[in-house]
């Protein structure tokens, strides 16, 4: 794979993690984070379930997987990681804790390493500790976000239930009653932890019964006619 370090180093610069640390201090914020750049390959393991971690990870190239298996070996996606993201950061940060996912390279990928102790560490004396600190809250208040976000719909008891709550909030995310899905109906599936078969067919029904309109990853939302 042909490695373009210029658009590493602009993703690197972009991640929420590293957003606002000055230009000149990035270097010196890299070395006190012991930092580590790694090149995988497809369908490499990067860490396995059940490992103890202190080091998170920041993808810079490629496709990453995140998923667990239960005791009979069955997996569920949690989701993809992509360019620029942030993972594992709660697992480093956890003290006496392990990984509780897998994270495998769907694709040849690049990722920058650190260790989330050292950012623990940090004394304040340079303007960057400041700054990893105050992203490093904000993406933990995000992805909590997220979190509460998925439980108001798995929450709910029925596929058509999960349905329409996903729908609404993403209404209410695009202050529009009509958008597109970010999810192929396969990872929509997944996310609702429904079966994909029950909820294409629940989606015809939600289609033929006024509640909305469906046309390959558009949905428009309606109000049924009572």
């Amino acid at each position: 794979m042909k490695r373009n370090y210029s658009r590493q180093i602009r993703i690197l610069h972009k991640a929420a993690i590293f957003q606002n640390v000055p230009a000149e201090e990035f270097d010196d914020m890299l070395e006190a984070l012991d930092s580590q750049l790694k090149y995988y390959r497809s369908n490499q393991i990067l860490i396995s379930q059940g490992t103890k971690t202190s080091r998170a990870g920041v993808l810079l190239e490629g496709s990453l997987l995140q998923y667990q298996e239960d005791f009979w070996g069955r997996r569920s996606e949690i989701h993809e990681i992509k360019e620029g993201q942030l993972f594992l950061e709660s697992s480093a940060c956890a003290r006496s804790t392990v990984s509780l996912s897998t994270i495998q390279a769907q694709t040849a990928s690049t990722v920058l390493w650190f260790n989330m102790n050292d950012i623990m560490r940090l004394d304040g004396s340079r303007r960057f500790h400041t700054i990893l600190v105050r992203n490093l809250m904000h993406v933990f208040a995000e992805k909590n976000l997220e979190l509460n976000e998925k439980l108001v719909h798995m929450e709910k008891r029925s596929t058509k239930e999960k349905l329409l709550s996903y729908f609404s909030q993403q209404s209410v995310e695009h202050h529009s009653d009509s958008f597109d899905l970010d999810l192929t109906r396969a990872q929509l599936a997944e996310y609702l932890c429904v079966d994909r078969a029950a909820m294409s067919s629940e989606l015809t029904k939600l289609k033929k019964d006024g509640y909305l309109e469906a046309e390959r990853n558009h949905i428009r939302l309606l109000r049924p006619v009572r």
